[in-house]
Order: structure tokens, then sequence, then C-alpha cells
């Protein structure tokens, strides 16, 4: 019987071609790229097209159908809810305008229309009273995203640094005063951007609210449909969700009060 020996040699690709392989690789990147931007804009101009001749189901459709396509913006989602709202269809309205709060916590115009839409629902729920300090760090850390914040700490650290830079170089003492002086000052600054980005981080996190779309669902004491009836709420109403068991979610509203509902009526923002 006779032996053999298969051998395996490498083959060596030349480094001008591979280099020639990794360009078109990118340019096809590119390319798909620049006709998805295209593409999605397109998409984007003709929903904002039939929202402006009052066709808001239309819009309504092409919207959701960039959201499925992980277009997510801002700009789409308070158009969405602007789409809803002229509908009538409030729930909708108020979930896309948290949703765009979301992306940009600041945005003035999804703020106002929120707080018309929410004059629209049945329940009014007084917040339970916070220390001032509290209230207002909460505000400031909501008042941008994670993202926002990252870039803000990422940017005056550079800052900070260069100032270091010129402090280390400068041959006047006055000069060397002003940087060293001022470089604390932005590294303290970017410190307190990074706490921030960790608050925001920590309270995406932690916090979880969905939107009712129930017209009048019971609130009860256990999840179960057969327990006691602690209240009753309406469409629209945001809640926190705090734990998810089978088919119920345990929530806490703004006053405190706390009780199950079937999750089939709320939404996830």
């Amino acid at each position: 019987m006779m032996n053999f020996k298969l051998r395996i040699t490498n083959i060596t690709i030349p480094s001008w071609r591979r280099g020639l392989g990794r360009l078109i690789v990118l340019s096809i990147l590119l390319v798909t790229s620049v006709f998805s931007f295209a593409s999605t804009q397109e998409d984007y101009n003709k929903a904002n097209a039939f929202y402006g001749e009052k066709k808001y189901d239309e819009a309504i459709e092409i919207y959701n159908a960039l959201i499925e396509k992980d277009e997510l913006s801002t700009a789409i989602y308070y158009n969405l809810g602007n789409a809803y709202y002229k509908n009538n269809e409030i729930p909708l309205a108020i979930l896309n305008y948290e949703r765009a709060l979301k992306l940009q916590p600041d945005n003035e115009d999804a703020l106002f229309n929120l707080n018309m839409a929410n004059k629209q629902t049945v329940d009014k729920i007084e917040r339970l009273p916070e220390l001032f300090i509290t209230n207002t760090w909460r505000n400031i850390v909501s008042s941008k995203t994670v993202n926002s914040w990252t870039y803000y700490t990422i940017g005056l650290l550079f800052l900070s640094t260069f100032l270091f830079v010129i402090y280390l170089l400068a041959g006047s003492v006055f000069i060397k005063k002003i940087n060293f002086y001022s470089g604390i000052l932005f590294l303290l600054i970017t410190l307190f951007c990074w706490i921030m980005a960790a608050q925001r981080n920590q309270l995406n996190l932690s916090t979880n609210e969905a939107i009712i779309f129930e017209s009048t669902v019971t609130i009860k004491s256990e999840p179960n449909p057969t327990s006691e009836k602690l209240f009753t709420l309406h469409e629209g109403t945001k809640v926190t969700l705090l734990e998810k068991v089978n088919d119920w979610s345990r929530i806490k509203l703004p006053n405190g009060n706390i009780g199950w509902i079937p999750s089939e009526a709320i939404v996830a923002i």
C-alpha cells in the first residue's frame, strides 16, 4: 500500500493586492451607505409631504417603516407623534413624543407638544413633592443624553490637555499661570460632565417607563384578575415599570401609587 502526503502550501497574496481588496470593500460600503442615506432621506421627505397634505395615515406608514429599519431619530419620532396627534390618536402621539425626548431631552418642540397631548388625557396625576436639590439634580442629569454628556466630557478633556501642554511649553510666567488655572478649571468641568454621563446612564438603566393604551384599565393589588381593585387608569397615562410576572406588570405612578396591570395594556417607551 502506497502512502502519500498532502502538503498544504500557504499562498502569499502581494501586499498591493490586499490593499486593493480593502479599497474595493470600503468603496462598496461607502456607495451602499450613500444610497441607503439617499433612500432614507427620500422616504422621510415623502412622509413630510404627506403630512403637509394632511394625509396623516400615509405619513404614519412611512415614518413607522423608517423606524422598523432602525432609522431612529428625534425628528422621525417627533413628526410621527405629530401625525398621530392630528389623527387624534393621543396615546400613540404621547408615546412617540416621549421616545423623541429620550433621544433629545431638551427638544423644546417635543416638550411643548407632549404637554399639549397630556392635557387631553383623563388622568391628572400630581407628582410627589421632592427636595429642591434632588429635583434640580435630576433635571440637570436628564437635560442631556448619555452621548451628549460623553461628547462634552471628551471635548473638554482635550481642551484641558491642550492648555496643560501650552503651560509646559510657554516661556512667559504670566501665560503659564493663565493656562495652568484654565486647565484646572476645564478639568473640573470635564469631571462634572463625566459624572453627569454616568448618572444619566444609571437613570436610563433604572427607569423603565410605558404608556397605557387601554381606554380604561383596572389596577390590581396582585398579578391576577381576581385580586383586589386598587384604582383605575386611562389611555395616555405614563407609568414606571417596576417588574414583570407572567402577563402582568407592576407599575408605579408619580404620586407613589403602586399596583399590577395586564402587560398587554401598556407599551414601553
